[in-house]
């Protein structure tokens, strides 16, 4: 049997995959939901195995798959608002946008397919690097690709 390295590549040895493309070029202006007091306003997603087989690009879907992640970082917490990757982000977009701060509505119940739900750190961008985060969420050529057998 031959033997395969492959390096610098997320891979998970289950049939669920939530892969990531990422250009260097392409980065749009906001087009995230503002409330009256200048928070951009975000919920959680259901990246579950109901949402599988699709190619997201938006930045609302973007964010709310980091504040899903940022969910399970938090051991399961909703209130993710004191979670330090949270804050991070937080500050990198608002820096990005010039809004106020980030609400996460709650309304949503968050999912991440059980292959994919992150342990320690952001699974699709660098949480302490600032461009990292604005390049995830606003490169009109970055995008999650979900799917499974």
């Amino acid at each position: 049997m031959k033997k395969v390295v492959r390096k610098n590549v997320f891979e998970t040895n289950s049939s669920a995959v939530h892969s990531l493309a990422i250009a260097y070029e392409g980065l749009e202006q906001s087009n995230l939901p503002v409330d009256e007091n200048g928070n951009i306003l975000t919920d959680f997603g259901d990246f579950g195995d109901y949402d599988m087989h699709m190619t997201v690009f938006d930045q609302a879907t973007k964010l709310s798959y980091l504040a899903t992640e940022c969910y399970y970082l938090n051991f399961w917490d909703k209130d993710i608002e004191d979670n330090y990757i949270w804050h991070h982000i937080c500050k990198a977009i608002c820096g990005y946008t010039g809004a106020k701060g980030i609400k996460v509505i709650g309304k949503i119940e968050p999912s991440l397919n059980h292959q994919v739900q992150p342990e320690y750190n952001l699974q699709f961008c660098n949480a302490y690097d600032d461009a990292s985060i604005v390049n995830f969420v606003f490169n009109k050529y970055v995008g999650i690709k979900m799917t499974h057998d």
